[in-house]
């Protein structure tokens, strides 16, 4: 009896000290597993609303790190804080723009206060350089004039839609953006390195988001959103730049070799991926000048020399008509953004360019963009003021109103989907002139030196082939704005501003119109 005695109290004793050692372990198991999941639960059940919005600062909060940590990880905070919003921009596009801090009529889209801290600590270091070129000064009197004649009569007149509308001019720092990180980067002997890794994230990155096009409206259904000038705007699950992105992908597999794994395990996968990214964002997009990107893309890649790419793509166009009639053959239902995909359903939205064949909404939306350019041009022509600095920034341009909004009441569409006609009659001839010049000089610099560059691919941190990338991706931009609102819309016309001054300042250096000298410690790391 005594023994068991002993052995009891000798076993109490044993447990008491086991849970002195182990009391700070206990006591976060029932605090971390039983206390918070409790509390955590009666929150969530009772502030519904403030849920929703901790889920949706997290999930931006993931979004913004993941593409702050990605691109371009051995360059300084300031130069991933514009490369970052650029991928953002890229492969998550309208979402991505409509991400704002503040409250109210206070309110700043994440991506251009990155843009503009981004461009405090830039120029400054690339000033003495940035000089020398014409587009910088350009640039600098094209963002200065609207706001300095409009913006403040506009605010008085239409208040927070002025600014909304101004922000097409203020996009402009894309275009400084993309001419500062170049600078800098030669100047520290990386650029190179730091364009190829943006660039493979953005075509990697576009051709995987690309392929969730058909359950696109699932994803915008379940993704939290942010209130934007007239309807909430979900961050996941527009697919705005997908064809443009699948474009580019294409492009830059014959341009840009070097961007993709050449491992057989690997590269031959992701070309399948690629082309069945095309192929689904193409046949969904159901747009026609997607239509015309790629009967076109095989076309342009022969003209700058990549002629094996011609029968490669043209291969491509031929199994997209034929994987859509099997399609409409078998009757298999794939929702576009239209109406079902078949190839019926592509061949008559492609005759609507007429304007009088093909189905009935397409014609329409046709002869509705020319009511829409002759309207907006009159009201730039009604004076001699209007016509040199346009009609301001506030009133919409047309009178139509697409579905949607929160509350079904329609959203107003203020441009007359063609970016000229809308740079003219905001701003004037003083502005279309300027604007005109930084849009076009990149394009035309890009063209001749990837036409004219003389070398190998791989000279000169294969520029011939980021050359001929970069005039694919700003002649598809151009050609797209002729019919739709490019350079009103920041998520493509970001993309677009920044290449154009990447391409710019790549053309001048490697002409030799520009000389960007190695700063000290990039001279230090060379040797």
């Amino acid at each position: 009896m005594g023994t068991l005695a002993i052995r009891a109290s000798s076993f109490a004793i044993q447990r008491l000290m086991w849970f002195r050692a182990n009391l700070l372990g206990i006591s976060l198991t029932l605090v971390l597993g039983v206390l918070i999941p409790l509390l955590v639960n009666f929150w969530m059940v009772s502030n519904p609303f403030t849920v929703l919005m901790v889920l949706r600062l997290i999930v931006v909060g993931v979004v913004l790190l993941a593409a702050f940590q990605f691109v371009s990880t051995d360059a300084p905070w300031y130069v991933r804080a514009v490369m970052s919003v650029i991928l953002g921009q890229a492969i998550l596009n309208y979402g991505f723009s409509n991400m704002v801090v503040g409250a109210g009529g206070a309110k700043v889209t994440v991506a251009e206060l990155s843009v503009f801290l981004g461009l405090l600590f830039l120029l400054p270091k690339t000033i003495s350089v940035l000089r020398k070129i014409p587009a910088f000064w350009v640039c600098l009197v094209a963002m200065s004039v609207p706001i300095a004649v409009h913006l403040y009569g506009d605010m008085q007149r239409h208040g927070m839609s002025a600014v909304r509308d101004i922000l097409s001019v203020v996009d402009l720092i894309y275009f400084m953006g993309g001419l500062a990180v170049t600078v800098y980067g030669l100047s520290q002997g990386k650029w190179v390195s730091w364009r190829n890794r943006l660039l493979t994230l953005w075509i990697v990155m576009g051709v995987v988001y690309g392929l969730l096009s058909p359950i696109s409206p699932y994803i915008r259904a379940l993704s939290p959103g942010f209130q934007s000038y007239q309807q909430t705007v979900p961050v996941l699950g527009h697919m705005l730049t997908a064809a443009f992105n699948s474009a580019v992908a294409v492009a830059a597999w014959f341009a840009l070799p070097h961007l993709f794994p050449q491992r057989a395990w690997l590269k031959y996968p992701f070309v399948v991926l690629l082309m069945l990214n095309a192929l689904i964002t193409v046949a969904v997009s159901q747009s026609r000048n997607y239509y015309a990107i790629f009967l076109a893309l095989p076309l342009v890649l022969a003209y700058f020399g990549y002629r094996k790419a011609f029968v490669s793509t043209m291969v491509g166009v031929v199994l997209l008509v034929a994987g859509l009639g099997v399609v409409e053959v078998f009757g298999i239902k794939i929702p576009g953004r239209i109406n079902e995909v078949t190839l019926s359903a592509m061949i008559d939205r492609a005759m609507t360019l007429s304007g009088k064949h093909g189905d009935e909404a397409g014609a329409h939306g046709v002869n509705q963009r020319l009511d829409w350019w002759m309207s907006s041009l009159g009201k730039w022509s009604a004076s001699p003021e209007t016509i040199l600095f346009g009609v301001g920034y506030g009133q919409a341009l047309t009178n139509f109103f697409s579905p949607g909004g929160d509350y079904g009441e329609g959203v107003a569409v203020r441009e007359p989907h063609n970016s000229a006609v809308s740079s003219l009659s905001r701003g004037g001839l003083v502005y279309f002139c300027l604007w005109a010049y930084i849009v076009l000089i990149p394009f035309f610099a890009a063209a001749r030196g990837a036409k004219r560059t003389p070398g190998s691919e791989s000279d000169n941190g294969h520029y011939r082939g980021v050359a001929t990338w970069s005039v694919i991706l700003m002649g598809m931009y151009l050609l797209t704005s002729l019919s739709e609102p490019i350079f009103e819309t920041p998520s493509i016309a970001s993309m677009y501003y920044f290449v154009a001054g990447m391409a710019l300042v790549e053309f001048m250096v490697v002409t030799g119109k520009l000389k960007v000298p190695l700063q000290p410690q990039a001279q230090r790391r060379r040797v």
